[in-house]
């Protein structure tokens, strides 16, 4: 597994769509998350993005002896997901959001992790506080109120509440549009038994619409691979996530 320096920087993932990867007006805010001295390893893509999406997909059964999310939570094992074409697990989150989850190591194509049992509750519990941003974003209004919010990020979901309610407060809300595909990796170098990174490159066909229905400033339609990370800790008995920002090399 590669490794790379980091100077200081996750930058805060103040949004995720299409509408800031592709020029949000507002500069985000700056955060340390490590030391300059360490280092965190690259995750590469996975799949290639996609344009066009299909939201019918036909559930699965995970194969016999397959690490797999819990039966219980609030996705659902599908067959595909825009742009996925390596081994693993594709879930579906929501109408437009997946996960896809590799479970065959191929590290010349850049896999350079599978879901395993150890890291399954963090990728649990990241998907989960995705899950109640994409959520929120896609309600009409915006739900900044939502019980994940504090249930699965530490600071209630505040590095998300400016942008948001500043784009609430236009009338704006969240288009999947052409899908949003997470893929997310538990980064090894910087894995404890509390502590856990998550890089995700992940496919952003989300746009954020006026009430009119255009586009609003800084979106575009189309797919694109945006990096981002997160850290997460062992709060008790369950993880939560501490930071988010973006990560470039999520992507490379």
């Amino acid at each position: 597994m590669r490794t790379i320096p980091v100077r200081a920087v996750l930058v805060l993932l103040t949004c995720a769509l299409t509408a800031c990867s592709s020029g949000d007006n507002a500069a985000p805010d700056r955060l340390d998350t490590l030391a300059p001295s360490d280092t965190l390893p690259v995750a590469r893509a996975t799949t290639t993005s996609s344009s066009t999406t299909s939201n019918t997909a036909t559930p699965v059964t995970a194969p016999a002896g397959t690490i797999a999310l819990s039966a219980d939570g609030p996705w659902k094992l599908v067959d595909s997901a825009p742009g996925v074409t390596a081994p693993g697990l594709v879930y579906e989150l929501m109408p437009g959001l997946w996960a896809y989850l590799p479970t065959v190591e191929d590290i010349p194509n850049g896999i350079t992790w599978v879901l395993n049992k150890d890291d399954l509750p963090v990728i649990e519990a990241y998907l989960m506080a995705r899950l109640t941003y994409f959520k929120a974003i896609t309600s009409k209004p915006m739900d900044l109120g939502l019980p994940g919010w504090k249930q699965w990020y530490a600071d209630g979901g505040a590095a998300y509440r400016s942008n948001l309610e500043s784009r609430s407060a236009q009338g704006q809300v969240a288009d999947l549009d052409a899908g949003v595909v997470l893929r997310p990796q538990v980064i090894g170098e910087d894995r404890s038994e509390d502590t856990a990174v998550v890089f995700d490159c992940f496919v952003d066909g989300g746009v954020f619409r006026l009430p009119n229905g255009d586009l609003a400033p800084g979106s575009s339609i189309g797919s694109v691979d945006y990096g981002s990370a997160a850290r997460l800790k062992l709060d008790g008995t369950a993880w939560i996530v501490e930071q988010v920002g973006t990560q470039p090399d999520a992507c490379l």
